[in-house]
């Protein structure tokens, strides 16, 4: 079996996989235009995505790639092959996720900003006491990120819900709805968190009716796709609502143009994509297990849907 990795991180990748699948042929490169002709008839290729993209079509024998990405909307477009199975690595990310999400929703509450602004005038003061215990968190997405991040928000004591194109229910949230229900879940909801893949079902969804549906006081997460968000109706919520927040870790496009007004928005925090990084050491641990499976002859987990984009 051959195998062909992608990545800038291309020899870190094979030097740990190598040993542990000594009876597979490793191909590798840190980018794609730099690949022998021999790698290109592999069987099996790690790669990002958009590396991925530049060599399927020159890939006849390609039965499986792995996305070192969650998002793999550069792999769908409409002129490249499907005749493979692709699968991504969403499993290490909820972890990362939820990190990032509760640093940022632990600050709020506690108020941290507040206390600290004090400390500065040497003010001992107590604030009213807030508690996530309680509190609605909504996810718009129900996948395997969002499951974690229901998780974590029930380990606080959060009620959970979540919305989905087909409101299948999950066991990790207390209620699933479509998207035509945003209005009925997300007006309770105190914080909403997207995490939506980009796709073309998903771009711009997030629009001025779905920002008409939140709490005045909302902490809004986008930790998906920054597409999914009709960004000048999140601007313009924020402005009529300034008791409301954002947190943005994804933004259309990328990096934000310096003068786009979400930059000096005072209830708008804008971080560089850094939610949940894909660490090498993760995606080695996570290709192996799949990689194991799958000389085993068993069928791949967290496989995408072409149709579906995710």
């Amino acid at each position: 079996m051959q195998i062909t990795i992608v990545t800038a991180q291309a020899q870190q990748y094979v030097n740990a996989l190598s040993p542990r699948f000594p009876q597979c042929q490793w191909f590798f490169a840190e980018d794609a235009s730099l690949l022998s002709q021999a790698a290109l008839t592999s069987e099996i290729l790690l790669a990002t995505p958009n590396e991925a993209a530049k060599i399927i079509k020159q890939m006849p024998n390609l039965q499986w790639l792995h996305s070192s990405f969650a998002g793999v909307d550069a792999l769908l477009k409409r002129h490249l092959p499907q005749h493979y199975k692709l699968t991504n690595s969403r499993g290490v990310f909820g972890p990362l996720m939820s990190e990032y999400v509760f640093s940022f929703l632990l600050a709020h509450t506690q108020q941290h900003n507040i206390y600290q602004h004090q400390q500065q005038q040497a003010l001992w003061q107590a604030l009213p006491s807030i508690s996530l215990q309680g509190l609605t968190f909504c996810c718009v997405g129900s996948g395997n990120i969002s499951q974690h991040l229901a998780t974590t928000a029930n380990h606080f004591g959060m009620r959970t819900v979540a919305l989905s194109h087909s409101g299948a229910a999950k066991a990790a949230f207390t209620q699933v709805a479509n998207f035509e229900q945003h209005k009925q879940i997300c007006a309770t909801a105190k914080v909403v968190v997207a995490v939506l893949p980009n796709t073309p079902q998903t771009l711009g969804l997030l629009n001025e009716k779905f920002f008409a549906s939140l709490d005045d006081e909302v902490v809004f997460f986008n930790v998906g796709r920054g597409d999914t968000v009709d960004q000048a109706a999140l601007l313009a919520f924020l402005q009529a609502k300034p008791k409301a927040t954002a947190i943005l870790d994804v933004t259309s496009p990328e990096p934000l143009p310096k003068t786009h007004p979400l930059w000096s928005q005072d209830n708008c925090i804008i971080t560089p994509h850094v939610a949940a990084p894909s660490r090498v050491s993760d995606i080695i641990e996570l290709f192996a297990s799949k990689l194991k499976d799958h000389l085993a002859g068993k069928e791949l987990t967290d496989r995408v849907d072409f149709s579906k984009g995710y």
